[in-house]
């Protein structure tokens, strides 16, 4: 697959940004690791805990990416100078901030091509309006690359999210961005508990846990992982 940079947004806690990233990184060393670098670029400063997990396994990068340019530079300057590989951003809260203010000359610098790289964004929602609010004031500055809204089903079932589908219906701008809607697995709290605190990756965990409990959450990771290819981006192995 061609170089990427992969945005985990969110906008606010509580919607699921972290194990959106967990998982996705989990996904593209399994898919990839053979033949692409996969680097975490983690902007939580407050709580990095995608950064604490995979410290030392992977790349990882802190960029804070605020209105100040600083971090933007940085990371944008990390990322031009890095061939052959995969980028997931972990986004911090309140994020769109600095969107507002450097995500257009980010923008400009990939459509330019000065940078190399394709952008995905996902954006993981609950069920609150201002979730997709958020959204949709995100796509109104980062205007390169597709969207996948991602409901997560820890929240409700697809058929709960009333609120994004309303707001979807009657939105030009989110019906012209986003490409597709992607509903994420919810996890039984008894294993998620553990992977949460644990700062374990997925295959850790699954070793800490007990035989049922372990096979319950080796098969929910395959669920994400259905959720990943239903995208149509990851061709897979040798195919590229």
């Amino acid at each position: 697959m061609k170089d990427t940079i992969f945005y985990v947004g969110g906008g606010k806690r509580g919607v699921g940004k972290s194990i959106v990233s967990l998982t996705f990184v989990d996904y593209l060393i399994t898919k990839y690791g053979e033949t692409k670098t996969v680097h975490l670029i983690e902007t939580d400063e407050s709580n990095p805990d995608v950064g604490r997990v995979y410290k030392g396994k992977i790349p990882v990068t802190t960029a804070i990416l605020e209105e100040n340019e600083k971090g933007w530079i940085r990371m944008a300057d990390l990322i031009e100078k890095t061939p052959d590989t995969l980028f997931v951003i972990n986004s911090a809260a309140r994020s769109n901030l600095g969107i507002r203010k450097n995500g257009g000359n980010f923008v400009a610098v990939l459509e330019s091509g000065k940078i190399p790289y394709d952008f995905v964004t996902f954006w993981p929602i609950n069920r609150q309006k201002d979730s997709v609010l958020l959204l949709e004031d995100f796509i109104e500055h980062v205007t390169f690359g597709p969207v996948f809204a991602i409901r997560n089903n820890y929240f409700g079932e697809d058929g709960d999210f009333t609120l994004y589908t309303k707001q979807y219906d009657k939105s030009k701008r989110l019906k012209e961005r986003i490409t597709g809607t992607l509903d994420f697995p919810s996890l039984a709290d008894i294993i998620a508990d553990d992977f949460y605190t644990g700062g374990k990756t997925i295959l850790e965990t699954v070793d800490s846990l007990g035989a049922f409990a372990g096979q319950s959450f080796l098969s929910w990771r395959n669920q994400v992982y259905r959720m990943f290819d239903e995208t149509g981006l990851f061709e897979e192995k040798g195919d590229e």
